[in-house]
């Protein structure tokens, strides 16, 4: 991450999207909070529809646009083709998914909701002319590169299906049933967007900071084939069959490509050359048991949704927590704090180094709100899960209250960061 430079007014545009990304991560808890009751019905309802679009818009893509923002040059290796677009892209999602979420939570199918869906495409679409703006004068393709790529289109399919479906509400213009098309929409934003994009990411980025000398990305490009099939396989065969026999199949094609990521991921953690693994590293590597452990549901609801059980709804919402409360957020609790501090140090102390000391990245964190951020979030999972299945209220109030605290100390540190200030007197000239 060395070549990243300070440029005032990338770091305004970066810190724009992770400020409002915290905020919107503490809003998502908070409705989460009030919301207990309907988490225990149908997906299908304007809330969860309201908390699902919270957490993957709000909270899951607008920092990843502004992770992504100052993380691009170094992973593609060249520079980013325009701030005009990052600004212009933020200033048309915020409105849209406020928006957006306001419609969902009170269900107003109306304009409201068709013109929040229209500025978030549209916001989408200019992050990706943005991106693919900055590839063009790039000659060398990278494996990271193509999964960039692919996640963007499969965001801007996604965000396309989601207005299609928003319009649906009104006019019913859609061939099938509201609800399959809803199955799709979620899944090419799961697996096309969120996974496709973290394991280009997470690929370039986790050996970096592990310090491994492990360099076999062939295992990456097994992974990049082996979930594009899959999710193809998923959305032509659910639109002309839904789920059947064959669904089971084809998770096993994706299941092999996730697996060969995490094989990946296992072999940079055991071949890195920095020994000593910071929590924030930790919570990064946990988010994949949590990804395994939310693949790890889908048969069951494939299976008792052939047999048309009510358990497959309940199973679905539960594979909903684990993949955007648990697997999304678990990833992005960590990574935030390797990413952000680097960025805030570059600012401060990068046109200091060889002058005097200066601490490392990892020292501007706050040990004591990461451990609690940490152990909080731990304790949702495990109260607010096991609330779930034993269908105990008390257990579900005390883990959303957890996932509030985990919010909490998340904004305290962002805050923590983005307000220090440079300080060079405790440390001697070199």
């Amino acid at each position: 991450m060395s070549a990243i430079r300070h440029q005032p007014a990338l770091y305004k545009i970066v810190v724009s999207h992770y400020l409002v990304a915290a905020l919107f991560f503490l809003t998502l808890t908070i409705m989460f909070m009030f919301s207990i009751n309907e988490i225990a019905g149908h997906y299908f309802q304007p809330r969860i529809l309201a908390l699902t679009h919270t957490a993957a818009l709000g909270w899951g893509t607008l920092i990843i646009f502004g992770a992504l923002y100052q993380l691009l040059p170094v992973i593609l290796e060249t520079p980013l083709y325009s701030l005009r677009l990052c600004w212009a892209s933020f200033v048309l999602l915020m409105p849209g998914i406020l928006m957006l979420i306001c419609a969902f939570w009170f269900f107003d199918p109306g304009l409201m909701m068709q013109v929040a869906g229209v500025l978030v495409l549209s916001g989408i679409l200019l992050f990706n002319l943005n991106v693919l703006l900055t590839l063009k004068n790039k000659q060398q393709t990278t494996i990271f590169q193509e999964f960039i790529v692919t996640s963007c289109m499969w965001l801007a399919l996604t965000a396309v299906l989601g207005l299609l479906l928003v319009f649906n509400f009104r006019f019913s213009f859609l061939p099938q049933d509201h609800l399959a098309f809803l199955r799709l929409h979620a899944h090419m934003g799961i697996a096309g967007w969120f996974l496709m994009l973290i394991v280009g990411v997470s690929g370039k980025l986790i050996p970096m900071f592990l310090v491994s000398k492990y360099q076999q990305i062939a295992l990456l490009s097994y992974a990049y084939y082996l979930i594009n099939a899959a999710l193809l396989l998923f959305l032509i065969d659910g639109y002309f069959y839904g789920i059947n026999f064959k669904t089971n199949l084809i998770l096993l094609v994706g299941v092999a490509g996730i697996c060969t990521y995490l094989f990946y991921v296992y072999r940079c953690f055991v071949s890195r050359i920095r020994k000593d693994v910071d929590l924030a590293m930790v919570q990064t590597l946990f988010s994949f048991v949590l990804l395994a452990a939310s693949i790890g549901v889908l048969p069951f609801i494939f299976h008792y949704h052939l047999k048309q059980n009510p358990l497959a709804t309940n199973l679905s919402v539960i594979y909903g927590i684990l993949i955007f409360i648990g697997w999304i957020s678990a990833l992005i609790l960590g990574q935030t704090f390797k990413t952000l501090p680097f960025i805030v140090w570059v600012k401060h102390y990068e046109h200091l180094t060889g002058k005097v000391k200066t601490p490392m990245p990892a020292d501007l964190n706050s040990n004591f709100l990461l451990t609690i951020q940490c152990m909080a979030f731990l304790l949702f999972l495990i109260t607010f899960i096991s609330g779930f299945v034993f269908s105990s209220l008390m257990m579900k109030y005390v883990g959303a209250s957890c996932l509030v605290i985990t919010a909490l100390c998340y904004c305290l540190h962002i805050s923590h960061l983005l307000l220090h200030k440079t300080s060079i007197q405790h440390y001697d000239q070199i």
